[in-house]
């Protein structure tokens, strides 16, 4: 993969790697916060919510940066179609995947299929955006993320069996997709970036797709005062405020750059959930096999690596 630095100022690419660490640290504790909520409310209750208290962040957030609410829900028929993409679809799939999962094992599974999205995001970079080039380094990648996925999910797939097993893991890769795809496609129409941004209309169309699921299934449930703290942070800082920097750090640097950053991301996210299950769950020890979601991690997290290094 031929590196694409040479499309962007310097200082705005140092400006998007900042922005791209730390919206990369907050979600890390997404997927913990997703999965411990989600079980405590459902999906659709956890969709509507979470995604209300983003929405109502986002938009506090850029009226401190100067833009006025209105503006942030004016925006193209095509970007509309990307933060459907990019956020409905997206948070349907990966909610679902996880909160539907069998057991603290396939969940963390589930999790590391999301997490192949840097790598998509580079393979969809190449038809979409100008300048990518196809290289080795690529299919090298693939199977490095494949081999992660094997390792770290088949005690799980050996020990549940096949029934409704490949459900959760079919919604975390189809999540993974549509990020991939939501990522390349904003770093295609980055010119745009100074004048719409689709994450505060993505999550207020989930969180009325959640409300819609609450009405037609009849599932509503009391929130006590620890999920409203746990509602409140990842309402606020994964969503809203990480949401915000990888959208501001996509207008301003390269995906490929960007991608290597998320080399971390499946590891750190891995052990916050090894971490929740071993002070959170029932049994308050790590699953079964913890040792193979690890090493799936970093296959996973090496497969970036080698997809995104530049070439000097």
């Amino acid at each position: 993969m031929k590196s694409q630095t040479h499309h962007f100022p310097h200082h705005r690419v140092r400006a998007g790697v900042l922005l791209g660490i730390v919206s990369m640290l907050v979600w890390a504790t997404s997927s913990s916060c997703v999965l411990w909520i989600g079980r405590q409310v459902g999906v659709w209750q956890y969709l509507a919510v979470g995604s209300l208290i983003a929405a109502a962040g986002q938009v506090a957030f850029y009226r401190l940066m100067g833009r006025s609410p209105r503006s942030l829900f004016v925006m193209p028929l095509r970007l509309w179609g990307l933060a459907a993409l990019g956020f409905v679809l997206y948070s349907v799939c990966y909610a679902g995947g996880m909160i539907m999962a069998a057991s603290d094992t396939q969940a963390a599974g589930v999790s590391l299929m999301n997490y192949l999205w840097p790598i998509l995001t580079v393979v969809f970079s190449l038809f979409l955006v100008p300048g990518s080039r196809m290289s080795a380094r690529l299919g090298v990648a693939l199977a490095l993320s494949f081999a992660g996925l094997v390792f770290a999910n088949w005690p799980a797939i050996v020990q549940t069996g096949a029934g409704g097993l490949g459900v959760p893991y079919v919604l975390g890769g189809l999540a993974g997709i549509c990020w991939g795809l939501y990522s390349a496609l904003v770093s295609r129409w980055r010119a745009w970036g100074q004048h719409y941004a689709t994450a505060p209309a993505g999550f207020l169309m989930i969180g009325l797709v959640g409300v819609a699921g609450c009405l037609l299934t009849g599932e509503w449930r009391p929130v006590d005062a620890r999920t409203w703290g746990a509602f409140l942070y990842l309402g606020l800082v994964p969503n809203a405020a990480g949401y915000m920097l990888w959208e501001l750090a996509l207008h301003r640097a390269p995906p490929v750059t960007l991608g290597l950053l998320g080399a971390a991301m499946p590891v750190l996210s891995t052990l916050c959930l090894l971490i929740l299950f071993a002070f959170t769950g029932q049994s308050r020890t790590l699953p079964p096999h913890w040792e193979s979601l690890v090493a799936g991690a970093a296959l996973i997290a090496a497969a970036v690596l080698v997809v995104s290094r530049s070439r000097r």
